[in-house]
């Protein structure tokens, strides 16, 4: 009876806490990181003026995310902290920048298909330089924490833990299919918008598989949502902000092509530039592995050696 116990916690193979039971565990931290230290932080910030809220509210929120994540695999997993995909070692640059020019890429495409076709002009506010200045900041601001904070929830901690307790496949379709639930409660949100993010998500996941780094899905996402919102004064995801817009895409084609009210994420425009994106980025051999990442199947053949070291004892063979 110990035994089965045992096992329902432990995977006997490598004697470790099983996938299932970590990912609650790193919810039940991250809640309570968030709820200790961006609850009280956010009822100050409140108080003062002219404060962006969501956006500093987003650098709390996946701020806690990280510490929760350093907490889980520092303390539970005995792992480095590098291990979620954040290696700082040669080649991370590239990926990073490689995402960046393929999210932009990929959205400038739909704009220029759009315009091209007379579907979309965009109408400027007046506004001063300063003011522009401001905006711009206020949107690289918020795509840069937004892109790093949503991968690091959805391919980061949770999803790798997933993939080492089910598959790839499972992982990746359970996360997209929380990844455009998440976006469900978005102003102006379709069926089509949400098949489309979570399309997205198996994009950004194809992307983490490449590299087996979380630098170029973070790059794909910051410059996907900064070119939508910023440079093309689109809705991101059926949201629209003058705090992070110069102007208004004014779109008239019809929108089960261009996404409408919601955006081009909720478009067939988007859906094909999704799946040639994701094509693109799992057969080029311009994208590559990062230098310098860890390997989860090494290191679980490590750990099974070890612990296959420790229990066999030495026979001892008399002359």
């Amino acid at each position: 009876m110990k035994a089965i116990v045992k096992n329902i916690f432990i995977n006997a193979e490598i004697d470790y806490l099983r996938a299932g039971w970590r990912i609650g565990i790193f919810l039940l931290i991250a809640t309570a990181c968030n709820t200790v230290i961006t609850a009280p932080l956010m009822t100050l910030l409140k108080q003062i003026p002219g404060i962006p809220l969501q956006t500093a509210g987003a650098y709390l929120f996946y701020g806690t995310t990280t510490l929760a994540t350093w907490i889980m695999l520092r303390f539970l997993d005995k792992r480095p902290f590098v291990a979620v995909g954040l290696t700082l070692k040669a080649k991370a640059g590239k990926e990073l920048s490689q995402g960046l020019l393929f999210g932009s890429g990929m959205m400038s495409a739909i704009f220029v298909i759009e315009y091209a076709t007379g579907m979309v002009y965009i109408e400027f506010r007046d506004v001063t330089l300063q003011q522009g200045l401001m905006i711009f900041i206020n949107s690289i601001m918020l795509y840069i924490i937004v892109g790093y904070g949503e991968e690091f929830l959805f391919r980061g901690y949770i999803f790798q833990t997933f993939i080492e307790g089910s598959n790839k496949a499972i992982a990746t379709l359970t996360l997209a299919l929380i990844f455009a639930m998440a976006h469900s409660s978005n102003p102006n949100a379709s069926v089509f918008g949400l098949v489309n993010v979570g399309l997205a998500g198996i994009w950004l996941s194809i992307a983490y598989f490449k590299t087996r780094a979380l630098w170029l899905p973070i790059g794909l996402h910051i410059s996907w949502n900064f070119f939508q919102g910023f440079v093309y004064s689109y809705p991101v995801s059926g949201t629209t902000s003058v705090r992070e817009q110069i102007g208004t895409a004014i779109v008239s084609g019809p929108d089960w092509l261009t996404g409408g009210a919601f955006g081009p994420e909720g478009g067939a425009l988007a859906t094909l530039m999704l799946i040639i994106g994701t094509v693109l980025i799992y057969k080029w051999n311009w994208v590559t592995s990062a230098d310098g990442v860890w390997n989860y199947g090494q290191w679980r053949e490590e750990r099974k050696l070890q612990l296959l070291t420790q229990t066999t004892e030495p026979v001892n063979i008399q002359p």
